[in-house]
């Protein structure tokens, strides 16, 4: 019976000590939001092929970038960050988007690559290095 009551007295002691006031707290989307760096560019590549592409990254944590890619298909692409010595390379293992910000080369399978300028102007294959 000491024991019970010992539990109950020391319970309460530790609830009453419990921080209950109320906190300002943001959803998750909102602080996710606040975080993300996003770039849109649109690339236009040869074959009459237009690319749009949102490249996504956190402000605090580099390994969580990702672009996006739509035009190529119904539905939009997610392609995670591969880590390169220069440019970018986005990759999932069927698609593959390379380069810098100007000048990428845009992979799907093993077609043959589009090569893609943010210009009006595709760039053609043998301007290409």
């Amino acid at each position: 019976m000491n024991k019970r009551l010992l539990v109950i007295i020391v319970s309460s002691f530790l609830l009453s000590c419990a921080d209950t006031r109320s906190h300002i707290t943001t959803s998750k989307t909102d602080q996710d939001t606040q975080k993300t760096n996003t770039n849109k560019i649109k690339y236009t590549c040869n074959r009459n092929t237009l690319l749009s592409v949102q490249f996504t990254s956190t402000t605090h944590d580099n390994d969580k970038k990702i672009a996006i890619i739509n035009g190529f298909g119904k539905q939009a692409i997610i392609l995670p960050y591969k880590s390169v010595a220069s440019g970018f390379l986005y990759s999932n293992g069927k698609y593959m988007l390379r380069g810098n910000e100007e000048h990428v080369t845009w992979t799907v399978g093993r077609m043959v690559p589009f090569h893609c300028s943010v210009d009006d102007n595709p760039p053609h294959q043998k301007d290409r290095k």
